[in-house]
C-alpha cells in the first residue's frame, strides 16, 4: 500500500474515549491556555497503517507555528529523499600546487561538541590532512581554493532575527561547515579587575578581537560580532574559568574554513604561499588528484538536528535536500519546496502549511498537528523506522527531553521539543505501559508562559493513563 493511500486512513476516527477526551480537553481548558491557539492531535498505531486511527483531536488542521518541531518535517523529507545510506562527502583534492576542499554541505565537520567525546577537535581532521601532505613529502601549497558551490551562498535566512544572528543557534549554514560555524571562547580568569586570558577552539588568527572582559564576582559574559565582519568583541565579567564554551558565529562559514585549515597548515610546517580563495567547479578530474574524503552517515546529522534541536544541522539538511531535487545549489527556497512536495506526497493539504525554513527558526513557518501525525505516521510504517526514532530525544534521558518525563515515562516518550518566543511544541511518540504505540503533536502558540510545557507533558501521560 503507498504512503498516500495508507495515510488516508487517517481519516478514521476511532470512537471516542471519554476519559481521554475529557482528560485533555480539562488540560486545554485551562486559564493559562486560554490565552494562546493550540492545535492537537493523538493517533493509536496498530501493525499497519490500516490499524491505525485518530483518537483525540483539537483545531487538529489550523497551521500554526511549529519552532523546533519544524525540523521533524525537514529530518524526514531528507530521509525519505536522500535515503538511509546518504553520506555527506567533503572532498580534499590537489591540482597542481593548489589544494582545493570540495564541500557537500557537511554540518559536522569539525563540530567539537560533536567530536569531544571521541577525544577530537575542531581541528582534528585538518591536522589529519596536514599529517596527510606532509608524508606524501609536500611541505608547500599554492593557494587553498574553497568550492561551496553545493549550496548558495545566502548564509543567514532573511526571517531570522537580525539581533540574534551572532548567537549559535542563528549560525549560518554553508557548502563548507567548521565547528557549527561558530569561534569558541575559554576564558581564564586571574585578579579580580583584571583582563581575562581566553583561548579560542580552533585558534583565530583570522579574526579581530576586542577583549574588555575582567575578572569578578559573577558569571556575566557576553560575545557579539559586528554584521558582515568577524571583528568580535570580548567583554562583561567572569568569576571562574568556563568549562562549557561561549560561542560566536562567524561571517563567512566557507572562508573561516580556509583560514583555520591555512593556520593549521602553517602550525604543521607547510607553508601557504598563496591565498584563500573560493571557485567553483573545482573538481575536474582531470586537472585534480584526490587526497582525502571526510564522509559523515546522514544518521549522525538527524540525531543530532531532533535529539540536540541544532538549527544548523536542519538548515544543511534542507539545503542538501533543495540540492539533490532541483540539481540547483541548495537553498531556503529549493529546500522549501522539496519538503513541500513531500508533505503533498503524504496526504497533508496545502493549507495546513507554510515552509519557510529548515529549523523553525523563522516565525513565517506553519504546520497543523495533523501534518506532524502523518509525517510521524509515515515514519513509523517506513522501513527506516528505527532510524527514524533513533534520532529522537528519549523522554528523562537524553537529547532536549533530559530532564522531562523524568517519571514513570522516562524512556518511553520520543520526541521533538519546540521553543521559540510565544510558541511551545512537543511531537513524537509514546510507547505506553501496555506496549502500545500512540503518534502525537501539540502546537501551542500565544502568550501562554512556562506553564504550556507541563500542559504538554501532562497531555503526554493522559494518554498513556487512558491506553
Amino acid at each position: 500500500m503507498s504512503p498516500r493511500i495508507s495515510l488516508l486512513l487517517l481519516l478514521l476516527i476511532a470512537p471516542a474515549r471519554a476519559d481521554l477526551t475529557n482528560d485533555i480537553s480539562a488540560l486545554l481548558s485551562a486559564r493559562h491556555m486560554a490565552r494562546g491557539q493550540t492545535g492537537v492531535q493523538v493517533v493509536r498505531l496498530g501493525q499497519d497503517p490500516a490499524g491505525s486511527a485518530i483518537v483525540f483531536q483539537h483545531n487538529a488542521t489550523t497551521p500554526l507555528a511549529p519552532a523546533s518541531n519544524m525540523k521533524l518535517l525537514t529530518t524526514s523529507a531528507a530521509l525519505d529523499r536522500l535515503g538511509g545510506d546518504f553520506r555527506f562527502r567533503t572532498l580534499l583534492l590537489q591540482r597542481r600546487d593548489d589544494l582545493l576542499i570540495v564541500g557537500d554541505g557537511d554540518p559536522t565537520f569539525g563540530d567539537a561538541e560533536l567530536l569531544r567525546p571521541h577525544g577530537w577537535t575542531a581541528t582534528t581532521t585538518l591536522e589529519n590532512w596536514a599529517e596527510l601532505l606532509k608524508s606524501r613529502g609536500i611541505t608547500r601549497v599554492g593557494d587553498i581554493v574553497l568550492d561551496d558551490s553545493v549550496f548558495d551562498q545566502v548564509f543567514t535566512h532573511p526571517g531570522w532575527p537580525n539581533d540574534q544572528l551572532h548567537k549559535r543557534y542563528a549560525a549560518g549554514v554553508c557548502g563548507l561547515n567548521l565547528n557549527a560555524n561558530c569561534l569558541d571562547f575559554y576564558l581564564e580568569p586571574s585578579r579580580r579587575g583584571e583582563r581575562v586570558g581566553y583561548r579560542t577552539e580552533p585558534p583565530a588568527g583570522f579574526a579581530a578581537i576586542a577583549n574588555t572582559c575582567v575578572a569578578g564576582a559573577k558569571n556575566a559574559v557576553w560575545l557579539s560580532r559586528l554584521p558582515g565582519e568577524d571583528k568580535i568583541k570580548l567583554g562583561g565579567e567572569i568569576d571562574a574559568p568556563n568549562r562549557v564554551p561561549i560561542s560566536v558565529t562567524v561571517h563567512d562559514p566557507a572562508m573561516y574554513f580556509g583560514a583555520v585549515f591555512a593556520e593549521t597548515l602553517a602550525a604543521a610546517g607547510i607553508r601557504v604561499e598563496g591565498t584563500v580563495r573560493r571557485e567553483s567547479g573545482a573538481t575536474d578530474p582531470g586537472a585534480t588528484t584526490p587526497l582525502a574524503v571526510h564522509e559523515t552517515p546522514i544518521e549522525v546529522v538527524l540525531r543530532r538536528a531532533n535529539k540536540d534541536s541544532m538549527n544548523l544541522y536542519a538548515e544543511a539538511l534542507l539545503k542538501r535536500l533543495g540540492r539533490e531535487t532541483s540539481g540547483q545549489p541548495g537553498s531556503w527556497a529549493n529546500g522549501a519546496d522539496a519538503v513541500r512536495q513531500f508533505l503533498l506526497s503524504r496526504a497533508i493539504a496545502s493549507s495546513e502549511f507554510v515552509i519557510d525554513d529548515g529549523s523553525g527558526l523563522s516565525k513565517e513557518n506553519r504546520i497543523s498537528a495533523n501534518g506532524i501525525t502523518r509525517v510521524l505516521m509515515a515514519d513509523f510504517y517506513s522501513p527506516q523506522r528505527e532510524m527514524f526514532l533513533g534520532t529522537l530525544a528519549v523522554g528523562g534521558s537524553d537529547g532536549t527531553l533530559d530532564k522531562r518525563f523524568r517519571d514513570d515515562l522516562r524512556g518511553r516518550v520520543f520526541a521533538k521539543t519546540g521553543y521559540i518566543d510565544r510558541v511551545r511544541a512537543l511531537s513524537g511518540f509514546l510507547r505506553t505501559r501496555k506496549g502500545n504505540w500512540y503518534a502525537f503533536s501539540i502546537l501551542i502558540n500565544g502568550p501562554v508562559g512556562s506553564e504550556a510545557r507541563q500542559t504538554a507533558d501532562k497531555i503526554v501521560a493522559a494518554i498513556d493513563k487512558n491506553d
